[in-house]
């Protein structure tokens, strides 16, 4: 085979697979639609909180009630996130402190003072949402989730 002939081939191959890698991610998994994607602190945590109700052997009963509560809960977070025009705000606010001539390192801090007691704030909720299920398990689910909850992984890293 001609050498020039193999380096227009491999450089064919390169580039249409440079080009159609994003359509591919794009599309995602096949499943069925779920799009959730997890971020920052909350990394894991549905799927955590999920692994501590294996084994518990919930009632229909139950189940209704938390999902409920979990849609609830969900609504809830969801009327306290920040309109598109706040967000864009925040955004040019963050530029601005950015490209500007001087740095105002008060105002700097009163933004992530800001964000970090609506984190606070937020895990606050999950808290009280976590108690309301545990409350309407059956002592023996208590012992159980206790059990599940103690063998819960912590972080990667902080595994053994």
């Amino acid at each position: 085979m001609n050498k020039m002939t193999l380096k227009s081939g491999l450089f064919a191959l390169m580039t249409s697979a440079a080009l159609l890698a994003p359509a591919v991610y794009a599309a995602g998994p096949d499943d069925g639609g779920c799009r959730h994607e997890m971020r920052g602190d909350h990394k894991g945590y549905h799927g955590e909180m999920h692994k501590m109700f294996r084994g518990l052997d919930l009632t229909d009963a139950q189940r209704t009630q938390m999902k409920e509560l979990m849609q609830s809960h969900r609504e809830a977070m969801q009327a306290k996130r920040p309109s598109d025009d706040v967000r864009a705000a925040h955004k040019q606010q963050m530029l601005d402190m950015i490209t500007s001539d001087s740095f105002n390192e008060a105002d700097l801090k009163a933004m992530t003072a800001q964000r970090s007691e609506q984190r606070a704030q937020a895990a606050v909720e999950r808290m009280k949402m976590q108690r309301e299920i545990y409350q309407m398990l059956t002592p023996e689910q208590q012992a159980k989730f206790k059990e599940n909850f103690g063998k819960r992984g912590g972080r990667k890293g902080d595994r053994p």
